[in-house]
């Protein structure tokens, strides 16, 4: 399960690196592989990163400079991730919540544990109503394709994936009996863990359609 090692505050957080930073500068011949790898998904530097590096600027007249697909693109992805993030961090503090109810074998004390479950459980939408608009396009519940347009009749589709906690984004329901029961703990675990799981699926799908947009601000695409 994608939560089994819960963590301990003493130790805190590792320190993440940008999910694109394995990627810029990569060579053609070691895409393969990391292919299935699910990267980290801070994203202090990655994108942004990309964005202001001078050997990746695209040259271009400076009346053309304000339109830039590619850019505009890269900027909607770079936001995306910023919001799974914090989305994950929500996901990982329910399952240390959820885990921690297991242990408690008085019901008023899961009851308590339920009512912050929840609270944990909305802010996973609230994220996403405060996340950057571009962010939303993605991940939002009016998610839609971003088509960029590459030059001529060239075009590259990002696909949306809705990570919001209803049925049709990351399937995360009510403690609805308050924790009552051992069977409803685990439901719940195993919807943190499916959550998480399309969180970094997400997140890697990403990943991987930045590094296609970077290639071709490199010019290591062909058109």
């Amino acid at each position: 399960m994608a939560f089994a090692a819960s963590k301990s505050p003493e130790q805190g957080k590792p320190a993440k690196q940008s999910p694109l930073a394995g990627w810029l500068g990569r060579k053609k011949g070691d895409k393969d592989k990391d292919k299935e790898a699910v990267p980290q998904l801070d994203v202090a530097s990655g994108v942004d990163r990309a964005l202001r590096k001078p050997a990746i600027a695209v040259e271009a007249p400076v009346e053309k400079e304000k339109e830039n697909p590619v850019r505009d693109a890269l900027g909607s992805i770079e936001a995306a991730l910023y919001a799974i993030d914090r989305i994950r961090d929500t996901l990982e503090q329910a399952c240390e919540v959820a885990i921690s109810a297991k242990d408690i074998e008085d019901a008023g004390g899961r009851a308590l544990l339920a009512e912050h479950y929840d609270e944990l459980r909305l802010s996973v939408d609230y994220t996403i109503e405060q996340a950057d608009p571009r962010a939303a396009i993605l991940i939002g519940k009016g998610q839609r394709h971003l088509d960029v347009n590459l030059g001529g009749t060239t075009r590259y589709s990002v696909s949306p994936v809705r990570l919001d906690a209803s049925d049709r984004g990351l399937g995360l329901s009510p403690p609805r009996d308050a924790f009552a029961t051992y069977e409803e703990i685990t439901q719940a675990l195993g919807e943190l863990d499916s959550a998480l799981a399309r969180a970094d699926r997400a997140a890697a799908n990403y990943c991987r359609d930045a590094q296609y947009l970077i290639a071709r601000m490199n010019g290591d695409v062909e058109n």
